[in-house]
């Protein structure tokens, strides 16, 4: 079989400016797309999972789809949804590279989206899939050709499919495979449909991209409400579509899809925003009952109660996004994003957020900001559905989600305000 001869660390991206990077989001994971159309950034199976592509803070693992010669670059995300548009004038025409995680996402298998076409004149993008599992630890094994557009290949124990591309060959690096790279040729009219999946078990029947897209642009549609009431609803439903694409089936909305981030280079804070917050939780639930409430609203309540109902005085500040314990900190080894760190999991973060949710001494009493958020959270909650939190049953008639809400509020009833961490 043919390959193509990469000399060490050759093709991988470079950072950008972070504001330059596009969030793709399914609510179980999320990605960054650059604006040279190298995804540069993705956990999997899970937000708090080990990176599949580290690019953007120094290791390896990207897939790029990038046009062959000199640019300018552009993009934008279509309307009511994290569905992006990178777009490219090249020196023959203009091409575009269509982005998304397929929604709902499963929890298990990550499905991503790229159409890649030329909207006028003929053009060549150069395509490459590096996956590089563990931040960089689990190299890519086990690559073959299915048939002739699909290849599957292993990264630890994550199994990946990759279809589209006849004319991928596999990269090596002296006597080891990295990936998979490939020339295409676009024409008007005729785009290409390239669809990876990322499974932590068997990867199961292929999936269709035309059916894929279809599903995914109607989900789109129907999670984002049209917001009309408010100032700038075209703004306030770009929010809302990032908050669905952060907020997981378990109701939990992580921070951001990244770690190791500098709030200011070289300040030392760099948070691992890829698990549940709760604070930033509440805030969101309690932005989301001020639009009028809605699905994201009782996903915020189901999860913050649930912690509250499971874990009471010891509360902790972030979880992950089943609800478990956020684990210890520890450094990748990686050059970092520039300005950063390569440490995941800032325990100086938790730290500092515990020290924010223990009570103030008011007089006999002990009083916790931290908690008086989770219950302003529940009773923004309770108001959407015009229901006394001491209501003993509530009515048959009632949206199903209020009835979530109202037992909700109900079990988050026995846990005292005076309540800090455990030790």
């Amino acid at each position: 079989m043919n390959c193509i001869l990469v000399p060490r660390g050759g093709g991988t991206p470079e950072p950008h400016a972070l504001r330059d990077y596009a969030l793709i989001a399914d609510g179980e994971r999320g990605a960054l797309v650059g604006p040279c159309g190298d995804i540069s950034w993705l956990c999997a199976p899970h937000w708090h999972s080990d990176a599949v592509f580290a690019a953007l803070i120094g290791g390896p693992g990207h897939y790029s789809v990038t046009p062959r010669g000199r640019f300018v670059r552009g993009g934008y995300y279509e309307e009511g949804g994290l569905i992006w548009r990178n777009r490219w004038i090249t020196g023959t025409g203009i091409v575009e590279c269509r982005d998304a995680l397929v929604l709902p996402g499963d929890p298990h298998r990550a499905v991503l989206l790229r159409r890649v076409g030329a909207v006028d004149g003929t053009a060549e993008v150069v395509v490459r899939l590096e996956p590089c599992a563990g931040f960089g630890m689990d190299t890519v094994r086990d690559v073959r050709r299915e048939d002739g557009s699909t290849w599957t290949g292993r990264n630890g124990a994550l199994r990946w499919r990759w279809h589209g591309a006849q004319e991928a060959r596999p990269v090596r690096q002296g006597f080891r495979t990295t990936g998979l790279a490939a020339v295409l040729t676009l024409s008007p009219g005729s785009p290409r449909d390239l669809v990876l999946e990322i499974r932590d078990g068997p990867l199961g029947d292929p999936v269709v991209p035309s059916r894929a897209w279809a599903a995914t642009q109607n989900n789109w549609a129907r999670a984002v409400p049209g917001l009309g009431s408010t100032l700038a609803p075209e703004d306030a439903r770009h929010t809302w579509s990032v908050l669905r694409g952060l907020t997981s089936s378990t109701g939990g909305m992580v921070g951001a899809a990244t770690t190791s981030l500098p709030e200011r280079a070289e300040e030392g804070r760099n948070y691992d925003y890829r698990y549940v917050w709760i604070r930033d939780q509440c805030y969101a639930g309690q932005a989301l009952a001020a639009c009028g409430g809605h699905e994201l609203l009782d996903d915020a309540v189901r999860f913050v109660c649930a912690r509250l109902h499971e874990d009471g005085p010891r509360l902790a500040p972030a979880y992950t996004m089943t609800g478990g314990p956020v684990p210890d900190q520890r450094t990748l080894g990686l050059p970092g994003y520039p300005g950063g760190y390569d440490r995941v999991t800032d325990a100086s973060a938790i730290a500092f957020e515990s020290r924010r949710m223990r009570p103030v001494s008011h007089g006999m009493t002990g009083f916790s900001p931290f908690l008086a958020d989770v219950l302003l959270l529940l009773v923004h909650a309770a108001d959407r559905c015009a229901v006394p939190l001491r209501q003993r049953a509530p009515s048959v008639h009632a949206p199903p989600g209020c009835l979530a809400v109202r037992g909700s509020c109900r079990a988050a009833a026995a846990v005292p305000l005076r309540a800090g961490p455990g030790p």
